[in-house]
């Protein structure tokens, strides 16, 4: 039992490892790999070990995903919130490219529109907006900054 408890700690690990690789490297990154990530996720919730008598799930902690959508969309929350409110009331650590990845395309270009939809409100320019998700290490897309024209791209 010890070594399946610590070949499903190392395939953890791994898992993990790859979804920070998906981050970082998001140009190279393909379906598969996001996928892998994905499955291991739901796989790993599922599986059970027997101690004796009773018998104890490895479970990963709370619905990160759901938590962190729900506080966007639901609760109207900027990114940068949502990472804060998911360190100081669910102790739960995540960089901006984590909740990027965690909360999935659609629901990332959705509060970047929202968030750019706010600014372009308060007579922010585009040049500006970019300067600012720079600012704040917004993964950006087709390249490793964002660009007004990224985000022009982005908001129409």
């Amino acid at each position: 039992m010890e070594k399946l408890r610590k070949l499903l700690e190392s395939v953890d690990a791994c898992a993990e490892r790859l979804e920070q690789l998906n981050t970082r490297f998001a140009h190279l990154a393909t379906e598969s790999t996001h996928e892998s990530v994905e499955t291991w996720k739901k796989v790993k919730d599922r599986i059970e070990f027997d101690y004796g008598d009773e018998k104890k799930v490895y479970d990963s902690g709370p619905d990160v995903q759901a938590i962190a959508i729900e506080l966007l969309e639901q609760q109207g929350h900027s990114l940068e919130d949502v990472i804060d409110i998911l360190v100081t009331e669910h102790d739960i650590e995540i960089n901006i490219e984590g909740l990027a990845q965690t909360i999935g395309r659609t629901a990332y270009i959705a509060a970047l529109r929202k968030d750019a939809a706010e600014l372009l409100k308060n007579a922010i320019s585009f040049s500006q907006i970019a300067s600012l998700w720079n600012d704040l290490d917004r993964p950006a897309f087709g390249g490793e900054n964002w660009t007004a024209r990224s985000v022009a791209i982005l908001v129409e």
